[in-house]
């Protein structure tokens, strides 16, 4: 009611509870949820919640095999097998994020543009960092990626397995605001500064590895460095060109330039190499490549 009193669609067909008084075990059918301001849009046959009564801030969460999800970017037919969640928020009125945990198997989300992204496994923390203002720890960690098949790339061919073989990636952000249930009722809380431990994944022969920090202005424009080490780079570079990542005219200016900085690192097959953001835009070592993506949530 208070969804729809704020101009969502809110709508479940029905709400049953059991297990009181020892908990509450609660399954909603029928879901549909719309966010008029921000174009995001939920859909699913169930959900269940689950709480014991004496620990009501710690909530399980259990997701059916099927789910939809849109946004202004595209909708998501969503599968998966065992998908769950744990939650942990604070003993007040605004139920701020303190832990929580999600995992699942075979998942796989296939747009409506044709595209298709999943996992064999997949999991995600998210801790609350006393030591610092509305700061989280993220750690995400896939098994068995699943993208869109680069065009131009003949992975039957053996160039590129069809799968990464892992992605993962430990980070801490702050942000403006706490997670809380003010940043579902009105505006998210926006990043201030993100400080990568470690992001690295593994795509048959190619190894990427990033490191490094960056402040975030108002308007979402980054600032500060990212180093990237990356193995076998001539086959990045290969796929970048392919799918369109880098303009073609750009391609051999770039192996020239990136072919001579991995000569003085000492291995001509490892490039290390700091990505500079500055003000929202990027350079690769000396290359200038263009404006940064905007670091702004919806």
């Amino acid at each position: 009611e208070d969804r729809r009193a704020e101009g969502w669609v809110a709508e479940v067909e029905s709400i049953e509870t059991r297990g009181f008084p020892s908990r509450f075990d609660t399954t909603l059918t029928g879901i549909s949820l719309a966010d008029p301001d921000t174009g995001v849009a939920y859909s699913a046959p169930f959900l269940q919640i689950f709480a014991l009564s004496y620990k009501p801030e710690h909530l399980i969460a259990v997701w059916p095999k099927e789910q939809s999800v849109s946004s202004p970017f595209g909708k998501a037919e969503i599968t998966s097998d065992d998908m769950r969640a744990s939650l942990i928020v604070k003993k007040n009125t605004s139920l701020a994020l303190e832990k929580a945990n999600y995992t699942t198997d075979a998942v796989t989300l296939q747009m409506d543009n044709g595209e298709t992204f999943g996992a064999a496994k997949a999991s995600m923390a998210i801790e609350l960092n006393p030591a610092a203002q509305n700061a989280y720890h993220f750690g995400v960690n896939l098994k068995d990626v699943l993208l869109p098949k680069p065009r131009g790339i003949r992975l039957e061919a053996g160039i590129l397995p069809k799968t990464l073989e892992f992605a993962r990636g430990d980070v801490t952000a702050a942000f403006d605001a706490p997670w809380d249930l003010n940043a579902l009722q009105s505006a998210r809380p926006q990043p201030t500064r993100i400080n990568v431990k470690l992001i690295e994944a593994k795509w048959g022969q190619l190894e990427l590895r990033l490191a490094g920090a960056f402040d975030v202005d108002t308007t979402g424009r980054a600032t500060g460095q990212i180093t990237i080490k990356a193995q076998n780079w001539r086959d990045i570079l290969a796929v970048s060109a392919a799918t369109g990542a880098i303009p073609t005219q750009l391609v051999r200016p770039f192996e020239q330039g990136l072919s001579l900085l991995s000569g003085l690192s000492g291995n001509r097959n490892t490039l290390d190499l700091p990505l500079t953001l500055d003000q929202g835009q990027m350079k690769l070592g000396p290359i200038p490549i263009g404006p940064a993506p905007l670091f702004r949530l919806r």
